[in-house]
């Protein structure tokens, strides 16, 4: 297998490869970002969403509790708990996925340059043989595409082990295809090198990109922690407002069975 499977008949291709790689590097940099993110503030903004959870759930059942007194009827706890159950299922997938993402960061762990060095020389190699924006073998073919995904992943998970597998894995495909040396026209290349470029200023203009920003400043980190534990402090309080109002409507009569999840 040659060690580059592709020959571009234009000009501006060595720049598009550039800039392609420049945007998964990007990209790849959010990632990590946001996983530091996550490992700074995780806990504490689990914490705060699990009160809003709480409170809303107390809010609901207050909703739901008055609408059976307006009525004269009793509580149906059944009804209740089906009633909160889906009010609150968005709620739930959400904080399914912010739990596993903060196991997640919690982690991952740093490597050396020297390692970090070898997944980008992995990594540039195999966007020259089959990302699928240079070779459309790739896109056409499953198992090809299979690997394109796990190298992605490999890449911003900073897996060398895994990028070194793949590596071996895509030039035995590649053999297997018995693809040679491609002749590849990329229409229209410098309208998406501009595209590019625009989606690249677009990942480090926002989050999680700019959270290096606050993550390089010890006292915006300090203030975020203030400003979150606040948020709990609120509701927290908000909580207990909406218990009394709760044990209010329990003493005029409506019958409840108070369940947390």
């Amino acid at each position: 297998m040659q060690n580059e499977i592709i020959r571009v008949s234009n000009t501006s291709y060595a720049k598009y490869e550039e800039v392609l790689m420049r945007r998964d590097e990007v990209k790849k940099e959010a990632f990590h970002y946001d996983h530091e993110y996550i490992r700074e503030f995780g806990d504490l903004i689990l914490e705060v969403f699990r009160m809003k959870m709480e409170s809303i759930r107390k809010k609901k059942t207050i909703e739901f509790c008055q609408a059976y007194a307006n009525r004269g009827l009793s509580v149906d706890e059944n009804a209740l708990q089906e009633y909160l159950a889906n009010e609150l299922a968005e709620y739930n997938k959400q904080l399914k996925r912010m739990v596993a993402d903060n196991e997640a960061a919690k982690k991952s762990k740093p490597i050396t340059q020297a390692e970090a060095l070898k997944i980008k020389r992995i990594y540039h190699h195999l966007v020259k043989k089959i990302h699928p924006d240079i070779n459309p073998v790739t896109n056409e073919n499953e198992e090809l595409l299979g690997l394109w995904q796990r190298i992605l992943i490999a890449y911003n998970c900073n897996d060398l082990k895994e990028m070194t597998e793949v590596e071996v894995l895509v030039n035995a495909l590649l053999d297997k295809l018995n693809l040679g040396t491609l002749d590849i026209t990329i229409p229209n290349i410098d309208e998406k090198i501009a595209e590019i470029e625009a989606e690249i200023e677009e990942i480090i203009s926002t989050d999680p990109y700019q959270y290096k920003f606050l993550l390089e400043d010890e006292e915006a980190v300090a203030l975020k922690k203030e400003e979150l534990r606040a948020e709990l402090k609120e509701y927290e309080e908000y909580g207990k407002q909406l218990d009394e109002i709760l044990g209010g409507l329990l003493k005029k009569g409506v019958r409840l069975t108070w369940r947390m999840n």
